[in-house]
């Protein structure tokens, strides 16, 4: 909309009874797929366009926290569509893959039991990416770090053990570089940068003071041969511009901005500005090329999407 009206656009339609839960609906030509959590348990809730009912299928128990986590109970994540299959991951560490028209499941494995992975404080959070023939979870073991399953079949194709670090909280980015394809993401001390034929490490950068209880969880952003990170709330890392070869094989900062701390919520480069929220209730854009703040407005922290300018 060029201009809105003044009480705001008209309601179409609502649906309750999701339950608890943090991710955001996954909206395709199958359907509008969201997960939700109902008694300890996970679900991924399929609707029509119009917000009608479909299905509701189970995804194992959900993530309802211990100490200060039991404050932020339910799923994490957002369901990923491929072809007649969504795929969902819950807060504990099962991912499952489901028939999108009427949700039969038809795998599932656990992260934990599985491919003994590590439950973090806050509970698994990446939305499954999904490329051609693979599905990729980062189930944070000292083995079984970053793996990669067949989509149609969940069975393990490779396994990596990136650092043997613990997962952060995002989700991965597939980039398309000349000659090879990879996986950039992020772990607890690392960005990384893995092939994702056979889950070779290429490349790594490391952050600086990362402290225990301060979580990062933003995803990536690659703009022409860059990446541009932003890191939690109170511990850094901050703002980073990265410079990634086209092997794939290095990854080099261009600038750092510690002032600049978003835990969650994410960011967006337009052009030449990166915009993001902070937590002193203001909207911010960095001079890509500097990493110096350019404008600043007041707004509440949160999420931020670009479309139309």
């Amino acid at each position: 909309m060029d201009s809105w009206p003044r009480d705001g656009p008209e309601l179409r339609w609502k649906y309750e009874g999701l339950g608890k839960g943090y991710g955001g609906p996954l909206i395709s030509d199958e359907g509008i797929f969201v997960n939700g959590e109902d008694d300890g348990n996970s679900y991924t809730i399929c609707l029509d366009h119009n917000g009608t009912f479909r299905w509701k299928s189970p995804n194992g128990k959900e993530f309802m926290g211990f100490d200060f986590s039991a404050s932020y109970p339910g799923t994490r994540s957002a369901p990923t569509v491929k072809g007649k299959r969504v795929y969902a991951t819950s807060g504990m560490g099962q991912l499952s893959c489901y028939n999108t028209r009427d949700g039969t499941k038809l795998w599932t494995k656990d992260l934990m039991n599985d491919m003994n992975g590590i439950l973090g404080d806050f509970g698994y959070s990446e939305s499954p990416v999904v490329d051609k023939d693979k599905v990729y979870c980062f189930p944070g073991g000292r083995e079984d770090n970053l793996v990669a399953l067949d989509r149609q079949t969940g069975e393990v194709m490779w396994s990596a053990p990136v650092k043997k670090d613990f997962f952060a909280y995002d989700t991965p980015l597939l980039l398309k570089l000349p000659g090879r394809d990879v996986l950039v993401g992020t772990s607890r001390n690392y960005i990384h940068v893995v092939d994702r034929q056979d889950g070779t490490l290429l490349s790594t950068y490391k952050f600086e003071d990362i402290r225990y209880g301060y979580e990062h969880c933003n995803s990536v952003v690659h703009r022409d041969g860059y990446i541009y990170y932003i890191g939690c709330e109170g511990g850094g890392p901050g703002a980073y511009k990265l410079h990634l070869s086209e092997d794939g094989e290095s990854l080099t900062e261009v600038w750092r901005n510690p002032e600049i701390l978003n835990v969650f919520g994410g960011f967006v480069v337009v052009e030449n500005v990166l915009y993001t929220t902070l937590e002193t209730k203001k909207l911010v854009g960095l001079d890509t090329e500097t990493g110096r703040v350019v404008s600043t407005i007041r707004a509440e922290s949160g999420s931020i999407i670009y479309a139309d300018n």
